[in-house]
């Protein structure tokens, strides 16, 4: 569409910038309407956006635009709220003792989509145009938003009295610091997301280039296996998700360990295949440790609160991690990426001496008593 790189930057930052504004205020829509009635609309909006984007493009033709760029801010305007109302979904359909298996499955359907989408996503480009991309993605998004509001659900009735704008924009805030599972967990993905960008495209150019020496079609290759690790330890959940849940201190306070020195090895090998192999065995921990988050979230909150919190969640996540991108670009162009892996790692094992202080705080079963009487001191 365009070969300028400011122009194309456009794209991430725009999607994150709009993505955490949303995110802050989703909780003045999650207290006014029901969890359902907010994605569907959501996700209608989303299908009527996309709709006049494709007619745009095949009427005008004018590739990358202020147009295109409005688009794709209402749009994510639009994510950034639904995003954390369908990930409070799972526990209104799925038994407590069956949610680690059903985030062990969703996580094997999402991180394979994501594997065949790339390449699926550069074949149609190359043999059709732009505009038939958009068409394809408005016909799904369709049929989602039909399957979406298919689904019954048995929502609390909201509150007759609607807290205050302020109230319910603090809400999130404040139920993650009254509840120290949740608070702990996230005080741990905040140190883990400033060492995640050393997984951006850019670093791992440099790291190919750099430490292995080979072309640009590695980097493919080693996004590939990360993802391909994460398919894994989704099916690793699914087949051992009592394990998981018994020990689950254990499990996130080793996989923090075991992260940080993948990435340390990963940093250091000039091995192209080992370098394939570790990327793999690093996205095992990582998603384990992701999915067994979101169990104990769900845990720990009512449905309306969850949302909540996955929203202020994901406005901290996007913010640090744009800013941990810039951070480890910068480490990776002043000095090299040698030293960036070291840094990553280092962050990693941080705040795996802080889940290892806090560990009290990481067994669902111990906290699962005092959640009824947290959650109602929580504004909803």
């Amino acid at each position: 569409m365009t070969g300028s790189a400011f122009y194309l930057s456009l794209l991430p930052f725009t999607t994150t910038i709009f993505r955490f504004f949303s995110s802050l205020l989703a909780p003045l829509v999650i207290d006014r309407f029901p969890l359902k009635r907010i994605l569907v609309q959501s996700q209608w909006w989303k299908t009527i956006l996309l709709v006049c984007l494709g007619i745009y493009i095949s009427s005008f033709n004018h590739g990358f635009s202020v147009a295109v760029i409005f688009f794709i801010a209402v749009i994510s305007l639009l994510d950034g709220v639904a995003a954390p109302v369908s990930a409070a979904f799972i526990p209104q359909l799925v038994p407590k003792d069956e949610r680690m298996k059903a985030n062990g499955f969703l996580n094997v359907i999402t991180q394979t989509i994501f594997v065949a989408g790339w390449p699926l996503g550069s074949v149609l480009l190359i043999s059709t145009n732009s505009s038939f991309i958009i068409w394809l993605t408005v016909m799904l998004f369709a049929v989602s938003t039909i399957y979406t509001g298919r689904i019954e659900i048995s929502e609390q009735t909201t509150d007759s009295v609607a807290p205050t704008n302020w109230g319910s924009i603090k809400s999130g805030w404040v139920a993650i610091r009254q509840i120290p599972t949740i608070h702990t967990l996230i005080s741990i993905d905040f140190i883990t997301t400033l060492a995640s960008s050393v997984w951006v495209a850019a670093v791992i150019y440099l790291y190919v280039e750099q430490n292995l020496q080979l072309g640009e079609e590695w980097w493919g290759y080693i996004n590939t296996s990360y993802f391909v690790g994460m398919i894994f330890s989704g099916l690793i959940v699914i087949r051992f998700a009592k394990l998981l849940e018994k020990y689950i201190g254990f499990f996130i306070t080793f996989g923090l360990f075991l992260s940080s020195l993948l990435t340390l090895l990963f940093g250091m090998t000039s091995i192209p295949a080992l370098a394939l192999l570790l990327a793999c065995l690093y996205g095992l921990p990582e998603q384990i440790r992701e999915i067994i988050y979101t169990k104990l979230f769900q845990d720990h909150t009512t449905e309306k609160t969850l949302a909540k919190i996955y929203a202020v969640w994901g406005a901290v996540i996007n913010l640090t991690f744009a800013g941990s991108a810039l951070l480890l670009g910068y480490i990776t162009e002043t000095y090299s990426v040698k030293t960036t892996f070291p840094f990553s790692s280092t962050m990693i094992f941080l705040a795996f001496l802080y889940a290892t202080f806090k560990r009290k705080d990481l067994h669902g079963e111990k906290c699962d008593q005092s959640v009824s009487s947290q959650s109602s001191n929580i504004p909803r």
